[in-house]
């Protein structure tokens, strides 16, 4: 992941969360497959249990290896980099990737000149395995890495491929998921909430009126048009954006693109009761003139040019962006306008929501591997197991204490140096202060994850993080509905283990789902743009048609065994 593209998902609620990517594909092939849950090893402590003294362990001698990275701002000069360095005696060098990730570990794998070390995606993974590019690591962990079995609480299962062998390391699992930086998927400015006295915001017209109002006084902000409703939509990003807005206002659950009902059966969930709702209502607003049309096909960079100079009132589906406008709003002395998430459902729905998982996602997180090409296979995976000791994983998690954080009432908090040096230097901070060496190192970074003496693994999902970044108009924003944070902001779920995943589809089964976002893309902007209410049933039931001449029951039948044989794996 590029600085900028990291900088964004940290950015929101002006440097009050961040959603570290989980490197899933840049193509249009939807949401990443939840996390499966495998049968559940013994947790570990909150408390770590206190260990009988031993001799200091011998220095680390110093060696060198190279691993990739598509960062091209990534360094190992930092405080951080140092540290670690004078810890392992570990020094990486990088293999920077320009272009596309995929496409150059595939060149790599043909020319067989790829580093030492890789962060793999799953599926370009397999190739290497089939290849024999990549070493089995069972027997490297279980006789070297005591620290990396005490990880994933001796048992390394969720890491075995079909041959029961291990080819990487994911990040370990957790005891306790608290996610305090999510939030809602509908935004609405605070100076449009405080000028209507900040209402109940329940439904979506009480957004609608929201908007409607303050536009109605003032048309226009600092010369330009106010603008209702938007966000972007240009290529994939169509989807992404309104299939969430959809998803959410609909109450599904995150399982893919498939809605998986109470007998566990599997179906393409276009079609399913409500998903089209929110559609029908951009529809009209439409006509009212307070959505914004190029929403259907604006990009990133045109909508954050609108948001960010205040003009846009309510953004829906992919959050991040406002809190992407925040941070410029609030340079910008326009910190009043900045984005207050709610979380809405459409009335007579229940939200449903996949349970948090506490293991590493096989088919959204990347692997850590060791290839062939590693001069010393060893020494490798001894390093690996020095960064999952705790006391590590704290200075990858968190940086140097007592400069970037400090422990206060036995709680890691952020000093306002950091904070401030963040703000500062929001395009440079990653890499500057060593903050971003989470993934190559495989330690936790998942929304949440907590390390086993019960804090935080990431200084960015923390209370001090959010409590001292985010600024004056959305804790008092969030003060006028009693909440403290996004996540307060949430509704009540009913939470369930899906544990629905795509590991076992096959090329045909991707390819209908590719092929029916494709007409997805087509339908959705005449529906929302049509001006006769009643062609627009007969406009979704013709794409409906159109995916069942395709085999759309097929597909959904098949799906469903593979995820009931799936199920039967957990629960034998």
């Amino acid at each position: 992941m590029t600085k900028r593209s990291r900088f964004k998902a940290l950015t929101a609620l002006t440097l009050s969360s961040i959603l570290l990517a989980t490197a899933c594909s840049n193509g249009n092939s939807g949401e990443a497959p939840a996390t499966p849950e495998p049968a559940k090893p013994a947790e570990q402590s909150a408390t770590p249990t206190p260990e009988p003294a031993k001799e200091e362990e011998p220095a680390r001698e110093p060696f060198t290896f190279t691993m990739n990275t598509d960062n091209p701002n990534i360094n190992w000069t930092s405080e951080v980099a140092q540290e670690i360095q004078k810890r392992t005696g570990a020094t990486i060098k990088w293999d920077i990737i320009t272009g596309d990730f995929r496409e150059k570990m595939n060149v790599w794998l043909a020319a067989g000149d790829y580093p030492e070390v890789i962060n793999i995606h799953d599926n370009t993974l397999q190739l290497y395995i089939e290849a024999g590019a990549v070493h089995d690591l069972t027997d490297l962990i279980n006789e070297h890495a005591p620290n990396i079995l005490k990880a994933y609480n001796n048992d390394l299962s969720v890491l075995k491929h079909s041959d029961g062998k291990i080819y990487g390391l994911l990040q370990p699992p957790t005891k306790e998921v608290r996610r305090l930086n999510d939030k809602g998927w509908i935004a609405i400015q605070a100076a449009a909430l405080k000028e209507a006295g900040y209402p109940e915001i329940k439904t979506l017209e009480d957004v609608r009126k929201v908007a409607a109002d303050y536009i109605a006084k003032y048309p226009e902000i600092d010369g330009g048009k106010t603008i209702g409703f938007s966000n972007y939509g240009a290529a994939n990003q169509l989807f992404n954006t309104f299939d969430t807005a959809a998803r959410s206002y609909a109450g599904f659950p995150t399982t893919g693109l498939y809605f998986v009902d109470d007998q566990n059966n599997a179906r393409l969930r276009f079609f399913e009761p409500g998903y089209t709702d929110v559609f029908t209502f951009f529809n009209q607003i439409n006509k009212e003139g307070l959505f914004d049309p190029e929403s259907l096909v604006q990009t990133p960079e045109q909508f954050t040019t609108k948001c960010s100079q205040g003009r846009v009132i309510v953004i829906f589906g992919t959050a991040s962006w406002g809190g992407d406008c925040n941070s410029t709003l609030e340079a910008n002395g326009m910190e009043d306008r900045s984005y207050i998430y709610f979380d809405i459902v459409a009335p007579g729905k229940t939200k449903l929501m996949n349970e948090h998982s506490k293991f590493p996602s096989r088919g959204g997180d990347m692997w850590l591997s060791i290839t062939k090409n590693a001069k010393d296979p060893v020494r490798l995976i001894q390093f690996y197991d020095d960064m999952f000791k705790l006391e590590n994983q704290i200075l990858v998690g968190w940086g140097i204490e007592g400069k970037y954080y400090t422990v206060e009432n036995g709680k890691r908090t952020l000093t306002d140096w950091f904070i401030n040096y963040a703000k500062e230097n929001p395009n440079t901070f990653w890499e500057d202060l060593g903050v971003g060496y989470a993934r190559p190192l495989s330690t936790n970074y998942a929304s949440g994850f907590t390390l086993s003496d019960g804090d935080f693994a990431m200084w960015s999902h923390s209370e001090s993080w959010i409590a001292k970044s985010t600024n004056a108009t959305i804790n008092e924003t969030y003060e006028k509905y009693g909440a403290k944070t996004a996540s307060d902001m949430l509704l009540p779920a009913q939470t369930k283990a899906y544990n629905f995943v795509g590991t076992k589809w096959t090329e045909a089964h991707k390819t209908f789902n590719t092929e029916a976002i494709a007409e997805w893309g087509k339908t959705l902007p005449k529906f929302i743009l049509e001006k006769d209410e009643s062609k627009l049933d007969g406009i979704w039931e013709e794409f409906h048609q159109t995916l069942k001449k395709r085999g759309l029951d097929q597909q959904n039948a098949e799906l469903t065994q593979i995820y009931h044989e799936h199920l039967a794996t957990l629960n034998p």
